[in-house]
């Protein structure tokens, strides 16, 4: 583990190059333990059960100065039940304690019920001193999902030098980027949800990196739709409808995953332009 100077000095050097808002230790602390809970995933038999994805899978598998996040997203590519899915951790806990002297915890089960997913908490004890109240991860692991691209087997990034002891071969199971951004067009059209970062996350992989091509993902964002038993028809107005939504708390949600948070009315243009171009808005 490294020492809490380090994030310190982290902290410093990200203020100087980047200006904006000052990244908090905190907020660098369980960036860095997520790190190291995916390097001891590397190292256990889960890593064949569970498919990383989400924000928090472009940070730390696919751009390195990608927004910070807050959570863990996995899909099971192997259903276990929820006490042999406890055992697993376990496992996972003492690989990251031996190798990094990080202590995980199963912290607590999230308050509300899911469906289809196992929605928990762990707390972790990382390089800054422990507080009063318990840092916490929240993990949350879909238990059916149509994936229809071949998960990528890729190494979690080192993202900083400042996290010297971060191994560079650890690899794990990632969503492909289709599939991500699959994922978050559907979050997009989801009248029960609304997050900022899908937006930001959409915007970053078809308007930005280019990194993908919404067009070519029809396919799966009808096969995806078809799973929940919707179509694409019945939801088409849905990301409209959540424009005001979106915009309130867009700063506020944003602004602590990153120091300077693109304007909103240029990313939400972007991204319903691509929708247009994809004949996913008519």
């Amino acid at each position: 583990m490294i020492p809490q100077s380090q994030i310190s000095k982290l902290s410093n050097r990200l203020l100087k190059e980047q200006g904006g808002r000052r990244i908090p230790e905190n907020i660098l602390e369980r960036d860095y333990c997520i790190a190291w809970f995916l390097i001891g995933l590397a190292r256990v038999a889960l890593r064949n059960k569970i498919v990383f994805k989400g924000g928090t899978a472009l940070r730390r598998c696919y751009f390195s100065d990608y927004r910070f996040s807050e959570d863990l997203d996995f899909t099971f590519l192997e259903l276990l039940a929820f006490e042999e899915l406890k055992q697993g951790l376990e496992l996972l806990y003492a690989e990251i304690k031996q190798a990094s002297n990080i202590t995980f915890r199963f912290s607590r089960a999230d308050s509300t019920h899911h469906q289809n997913s196992y929605t928990f908490y762990l707390s972790y004890e990382g390089p800054l001193p422990v507080t009063s109240t318990p840092k916490e991860i929240k993990v949350d692991i879909t238990l059916k999902e149509k994936l229809f691209y071949d998960p990528q087997a890729l190494p979690v990034l080192k993202n900083y030098d400042e996290f010297s002891d971060l191994p560079l071969d650890s690899k794990i199971l990632v969503y492909s980027l289709d599939e991500i951004a699959s994922e978050k067009t559907l979050a997009l059209f989801d009248r029960a949800r609304t997050e900022p970062r899908d937006l930001y996350d959409l915007w970053y992989l078809t308007d930005q990196s280019k990194s993908v091509s919404l067009h070519n993902c029809l396919g799966a964002i009808n096969a995806k739709l078809a799973h929940r038993n919707k179509t694409l028809d019945e939801v088409r107005g849905e990301f409209s409808k959540k424009k005001a939504r979106l915009k309130k708390t867009w700063n506020t949600r944003l602004s602590t995953q990153m120091s300077n948070p693109p304007e909103f009315d240029k990313v939400y243009r972007a991204v319903n332009r691509v929708f247009r171009h994809a004949n996913i808005i008519i």
